[in-house]
């Protein structure tokens, strides 16, 4: 009976984690179709400020008085920067080519943790990289392709998913520590902060004179794909296995080509199919150092607020 209700509960956990990344995979589109009449600073401070108000009620009870505040900040940091990468990516190219681009940052994290941390890297995570590089080649190098302007879109994603692996590379180093919700309610506050200050800065319209479809919008990125999906993500690898979380967390790309495709009408040549597969494949493939209890850092996804050094803690 114990047995019976550990696996239903290994069941539910897995569930949870795939419909936080079925929410991630639709803020590709939902984030392109705001950029078409939002500033993206304006998106990510409005974003992120229901957020971190929605985790500051719900943190209230936690221990705030050791958190390490420095160690919040610096991650806020690092993850603004990988939001603001994205989102500046996504004006110049589709959902489903930021999203897997985005998906790179799982297999970033190994070398980027072997350079910062001495961390152990597996040939796994070796060959999932050489994998997926091959395959962001086929995605963004399109012969005769003449939007040459997804190109720059590709590369600012690149920079954004490069961001977000080395964001998980600082998670193992300042919150071993500390408890999540106030530290995760810290990062996010972080990232609407310097949206707001950068917003300013790059003159862009902070006030939220949105529409009622825009704010429809934002509140689901706010609420759902923000406060809930990390709510979901932290109590749901508690109770199940890093392999399966790390398979769960590669749909979130495949969830986004999916709702890009029915919902923004992208259209996908071959080739572009040929380099989505690689990439997801490489994923997939360094994933399998987790079965021979290889120290790999979790896999990343583009819209998680990480906060514990490793992804099931969160």
């Amino acid at each position: 009976m114990k047995e019976e209700r550990s696996n239903l509960l290994v069941v539910k956990s897995d569930i949870s984690l795939l419909l936080a990344n079925l929410i991630w995979g639709a803020t590709f589109v939902t984030m392109k179709n705001l950029l078409e009449s939002v500033p993206p600073l304006t998106i990510l401070f409005w974003r992120f400020a229901i957020a971190t108000l929605l985790l500051l009620l719900i943190s209230l009870a936690s221990k705030w008085q050791d958190i390490n505040w420095a160690g919040g900040i610096f991650l806020g940091i690092s993850l603004f920067a990988g939001y603001l990468f994205q989102t500046w990516g996504l004006m110049y190219t589709t959902p489903a080519r930021s999203a897997f681009i985005t998906g790179l940052s799982v297999i970033l994290v190994p070398p980027l943790a072997f350079l910062f941390l001495r961390s152990s890297i597996d040939r796994f995570s070796i060959i999932g990289t050489i994998v997926s590089l091959l395959g962001l080649v086929l995605l963004t190098w399109q012969k005769g392709e003449t939007k040459s302007i997804f190109l720059l879109g590709d590369f600012l994603t690149l920079l954004g998913a490069i961001a977000y692996a080395l964001q998980i590379v600082l998670v193992e180093k300042f919150t071993k520590d500390n408890e999540s919700l106030p530290l995760a309610t810290i990062e996010m506050g972080t990232v609407a902060f310097l949206s707001l200050i950068f917003g300013f800065w790059f003159r862009q319209n902070m006030y939220p004179d949105f529409s009622g479809r825009e704010w429809g919008n934002i509140l689901f990125l706010g609420i759902f794909a923000t406060a809930l999906a990390f709510t979901l993500q932290k109590t749901a690898q508690k109770h199940t296995s890093a392999i399966h979380a790390g398979l769960i967390f590669a749909s979130e790309p495949v969830f986004a080509a999916i709702f890009s495709y029915f919902l923004w009408q992208e259209k996908f040549a071959p080739r572009t199919l040929a380099g989505c597969v690689l990439i997801l494949g490489g994923i997939l493939f360094a994933q399998l150092g987790l079965l021979f209890n290889q120290s790999i850092p979790r896999p990343q996804s583009s819209d998680q607020i990480p906060i514990l050094p490793h992804k099931e803690d969160l």
